[in-house]
């Protein structure tokens, strides 16, 4: 298998290609209009990826009060993390295969069909609870193209010195469907019902594949003969793994992040059921909002700044704060307190994945790119889910022995407060020391703390500066 770098915006840039694997790849730094067309691809897919997150929200919504049993809604929530983790290590491969573009194109496309298999329901039996069942589980495979499809093509796009802000605004591809998908998808089935909702995410997808014809992106291609088979698709993921596997230093970050993903899932679980434990869904809705602004303000930030110059570093040092804030929202049953502690969870959120975003696009080579953002995105997926199931599964054990209206004793009291539900308090203070903890450790790791200096930068702009020498 042999690698050669192309832009296809331009049948000029033919001549950097070779098809000699002996001589090794042909390569060229970002294109001249790259970042402008990063922001055109960037701007589509936020707007793709919001409408596909309001889609599938709606249409759990829709079916839900046919959900007989509870365990059947259990189903529901776990459908789109399995769905997720199943088909990343396939879409990985076939995005290095088939290069950003045309894997972004094949994402909007099936969402473009997917969301028309509801259009002609109406003149059948209307939408079912099966066929929702099948929709929740088929969006989080077109994400598990999408994502990682976009992740991979900001290297070729964005020189070097800008990739910090390029994952800024990532963050806000990944931020605005999760922050305004459940609402959006509420609110629009209440005032249009279903099909409007229908209408408004084929106008979202159909934005995302205009503004993809649009535009040309450089790609690694990948030169290689064999069928895209179910096996070989896996043989190619696990090159990758192997490729990780080989940069330690890359393996210690993958398994940091992970610990942060727990830690997401903890607080997804946890938050509501915290403030709900002394306030009304009101109060919610002000600490949610504020988590939203955070995660919305920092990601501005960061587009603007480009994120911490030690990337490592600041990746450690904002899971500190990203803990901290798990620590101090857990102290006392207040809404002020929740709602600073949810927008600095939020906020140094969209820093520490931006940064190590960053360190994954200039420390993997660009024909892997795909795939280990693939991998990337699976660790997070399997976290975030043991989170969740991890915080219920504890709440079930804790909260009794705390207490169910007040707390018992007067010790925990005076650390997380007396009132209703603070078993959820102890939770969450003992999962954001656990995570500081592991900060220290993680920052005590040679090999993930000298990352930024043991390991070359191979980003393309890199690659073809080594190749002109």
């Amino acid at each position: 298998m042999s690698t050669t770098y192309t832009d296809t915006s331009s049948n000029q840039n033919s001549d950097n290609r070779d098809s000699d694997p002996n001589r090794g790849p042909a390569l060229a730094g970002t294109p001249a209009h790259g970042v402008r067309t990063f922001v055109i691809v960037a701007l589509g897919q936020i707007i793709a990826v919001t409408g596909l997150t309001i889609f599938n929200f709606a249409v759990a919504y829709y079916v839900y009060p046919d959900v007989p049993t509870l365990w059947i809604v259990g189903i529901v929530y776990a459908l789109p993390f399995l769905a997720f983790l199943v088909a990343s290590p396939f879409a990985g491969s076939l995005i290095d295969r088939w290069g950003p573009r045309r894997s972004l194109l094949v994402s909007n496309v099936g969402g473009l069909i997917l969301t028309a298999t509801v259009v002609v329901l109406p003149f059948t039996h209307g939408v079912s609870m099966v066929h929702g069942f099948l929709i929740v589980t088929a969006v989080p495979f077109i994400k598990a193209l999408l994502l990682p499809a976009f992740e991979a093509a900001v290297p070729f796009l964005v020189p070097k010195r800008h990739i910090g802000r390029a994952n800024g605004t990532r963050m806000l591809v990944n931020g605005a469907g999760a922050a305004l998908g459940p609402v959006a998808a509420a609110i629009m089935l209440d005032s249009v019902g279903i099909w409007g909702v229908v209408v408004l995410v084929v106008v979202t997808l159909v934005i995302g594949v205009v503004t993809l014809l649009a535009v040309r992106i450089p790609q690694a291609r990948l030169d290689v003969t064999a069928p895209a088979t179910v096996a070989v698709l896996l043989a190619e993921f696990r090159q990758a793994w192997r490729y990780v596997v080989a940069k330690q230093g890359l393996v210690a970050l993958l398994a940091f992040f992970g610990v942060v993903s727990l830690g997401i899932g903890f607080v997804e679980v946890l938050l509501p059921r915290l403030v709900l434990g002394f306030a009304d869904a009101d109060a919610l809705t002000i600490v949610l909002v504020a988590g939203v602004i955070g995660m919305a303000g920092f990601g501005i930030a960061m587009t603007i700044w480009g994120g911490p110059r030690n990337r490592v570093g600041g990746t450690l040092g904002y899971s500190l704060l990203f803990a901290g804030a798990m620590v101090v929202g857990a102290l006392r049953p207040n809404v002020l307190l929740l709602a600073i502690a949810a927008f600095l969870f939020l906020g140094s959120t969209s820093i520490i994945l931006g940064n190590v975003h960053t360190v994954l696009h200039t420390k993997v080579e660009p024909q892997l790119m795909g795939r280990v953002m693939a991998l990337k995105n699976a660790v997070y997926s399997i976290l975030l889910m043991v989170g969740d199931i991890l915080a219920g599964v504890a709440s079930g054990v804790v909260q009794p022995l705390v207490g169910e209206d007040r707390v018992g004793s007067r010790a925990v009291a005076a650390v997380v407060g007396d009132g209703p539900d603070r078993g959820f308090a102890v939770l969450m203070l003992v999962m954001g020391v656990l995570i500081i903890a592991a900060t220290v450790y993680a920052y005590r790791y040679p090999r993930l703390r000298q990352l930024d200096e043991t390991l070359p930068d191979v980003t393309p702009e890199d690659l073809a500066a080594v190749a002109r020498h």
